[in-house]
């Protein structure tokens, strides 16, 4: 920002197209999902591009925002296009709208990202409900201490992959791997073109 001779505040170029930027964020949200912005500084900020639906991380973005302050709470929406941020003070909520605030992150496969952050009254993610989960899915959490989670862990060999077993059909193979991260099993489904006789 500059001052011209008049005193008047004068905007560059990017710091224009930035704010129109942040602007229309503020405004998709609220038309499309009702997450209305407030003016003034919050614990809690929505993170326009910052979703998993546009290919960020949850590490990369945690990673990102713990720079400016411990995080009380990230809340990521399956494929939506925003996240929300709850910090344990405003000062550290403010410092990371500052900072971040335009900031180019990589995602995933390497795109260039801009986030544009803004205060929210407070995460709605109780609010946006779990449609998304199939049907009869239900959602237990805290089914372990942070104790036995720490101990299954340390049993888990986090150096190799296992492979299951391996199952020939005519025109058509299932390959089953086994990946244990965080107790998750991978189904990988392989075409392979049938051989002639």
């Amino acid at each position: 920002m500059n001052i011209n001779h008049k005193g008047v505040l004068k905007l560059t170029k990017m710091e224009k197209k930035f704010l129109r930027k942040q602007s229309k964020a503020r405004h998709v949200l609220l038309k499309h999902e009702g997450i209305q912005a407030v003016s003034y500084p919050t614990q809690s900020l929505v993170i326009a591009n910052g979703g998993l639906g546009n290919g960020v991380s949850r590490k990369q973005l945690l990673l990102t925002l713990e720079k400016c302050g411990p995080v009380e709470a990230l809340l990521m929406p399956p494929n939506k296009p925003y996240a929300f941020v709850i910090f344990q003070t405003i000062e550290e909520s403010k410092k990371a709208y500052f900072t971040l605030n335009g900031k180019e992150i990589i995602d995933d496969l390497g795109q260039k990202i801009f986030l544009y952050l803004n205060f929210v009254e407070k995460a709605q993610w109780k609010n946006m409900g779990l449609e998304a989960l199939p049907p009869g899915l239900m959602v237990v959490e805290e089914i372990i201490s942070s104790e036995e989670e720490k101990q299954l862990l340390e049993s888990v060999n986090w150096t190799g992959d296992t492979i299951v077993g391996y199952y020939p059909v005519p025109g058509l193979a299932f390959v089953f791997l086994l990946y244990i991260i965080g107790l998750l099993t991978v189904l990988v489904r392989v075409s392979i073109p049938a051989q002639t006789s």
